[in-house]
């Protein structure tokens, strides 16, 4: 998230105090911002276990597949596994396995699990080589001062992916959110299985599962006009999907999104041009709700999309309205004609990292 809002910022430092213009390199293509950040794929499953219900965990595996099994403890402490497979093999707490017998156990200690930024103590990891498409069996001993435990399940080159997203990557306020996943067997769709989401806001607070709905052949979809509550920041989301294939597998897969809720920053009008002198005038009104520090940015683009010209300046805002104007030379425009330009004029926030709006004309 960080990094893609970098990016957006990234056409030259703030520090400048005089307006900046340019032209693009010959055959450089405009393109929109993001929609979203990139799908998050994923092979695996995460689970919190209590301590109660931790005595016998169901682990769907899809087979075609190494299968790596991490327990996690719920505070610093140590816990002991005990897995049975569906062919009836029992790896036993204190039996590390063996690669004949396509069973092995690890134990991760207190200094590594600090140096991964986990909880202390030392966790169990259980590695099954060639794990079959079938439901194993996890049995924790959890001691009794551990509300449980995190259970992560890895099948790393299973065909079943969970692609997940939401969006949009920057949102404004008022604008609607959409939670996208896919599911997939290779390049076959998954349909009917069931899919949830849950959204934690920027202050860490967690919120009931929302249903995802499938709208086309393994893709699962989610839209809601506002956020739980209105807060701003980096939003994530995790993603639940369990399901089975076509043969009757079953699965299970664990995915995340991402989206920045913008702060109500400002409001943007419509854009307009002016040829003054030698140079084009490039003019959107803005109503400023929280004053700062802003830059505003032009793209410009020709009717084909083939990026033109840029133009950028950084303007300290109070609040209240106020006219966004940059003038960006004729000659930077080469043989595009003004009324075949597509403009893309945005303002970024820059005592706070985020985009206060954008607007666009043809």
């Amino acid at each position: 998230m960080k990094k893609t809002l970098f990016l957006l910022l990234s056409l030259a430092p703030a520090a400048f105090a005089a307006d900046q213009t340019g032209r693009f390199a010959a055959g450089a293509k405009y393109e929109e911002p993001a929609a979203h950040a990139p799908a998050h794929v994923s092979r695996m499953f995460a689970r919190s276990i209590p301590r109660a219900a931790a005595s016998a965990i169901d682990i769907p595996a899809a087979g075609g597949s190494g299968m790596i099994i991490w327990t996690i403890p719920s505070r610093p402490a140590s816990v002991s596994t005990r897995l049975l497979t569906p062919t009836g093999s029992v790896l036993q707490p204190s039996d590390r396995g063996s690669y004949e017998r396509g069973l092995r156990r690890f134990r991760i200690d207190s200094a590594e699990t600090a140096e991964l930024g986990l909880p202390g103590g030392a966790h169990e990891v259980v590695h099954v080589l060639d794990a079959a498409a079938a439901t194993y069996q996890l049995r924790v001993d959890v001691p009794d001062a551990v509300e449980g435990v995190t259970l992560v399940v890895a099948e790393p080159e299973s065909r079943i992916t969970l692609s997940t997203w939401a969006a949009p990557l920057s949102r404004q306020p008022g604008e609607p959110v959409t939670l996208h996943a896919e599911l997939r067997d290779g390049d076959a769709p998954l349909t009917n299985a069931r899919v949830t989401a849950r959204l934690a806001a920027p202050n860490g607070r967690k919120f009931d599962a929302i249903e995802l709905v499938e709208t086309a052949n393994g893709v699962y979809r989610a839209t809601f006009a506002n956020l739980p509550v209105d807060l701003a920041g980096p939003w994530q989301v995790r993603f639940d999907a369990e399901g089975a294939t076509q043969d009757g597998t079953h699965f299970a897969r664990t995915g995340s999104g991402e989206l920045m809720a913008e702060r109500a920053a400002a409001r943007l009008g419509r854009i307009a041009t002016t040829v003054v002198g030698d140079a084009l005038r490039v003019t959107v009104p803005a109503e400023i709700t929280l004053g700062g520090t802003y830059r505003y940015d032009v793209l410009i683009a020709d009717g084909s999309r083939n990026a033109v010209a840029w133009g950028e300046a950084v303007r300290n805002l109070t609040t209240g309205a106020t006219s966004l104007e940059i003038d960006i030379p004729l000659s930077h425009l080469g043989s595009t004609r003004v009324e075949d330009l597509y403009l893309d004029a945005r303002l970024l926030g820059l005592d706070t990292i985020g985009v206060a709006g954008r607007v666009t004309s043809h």
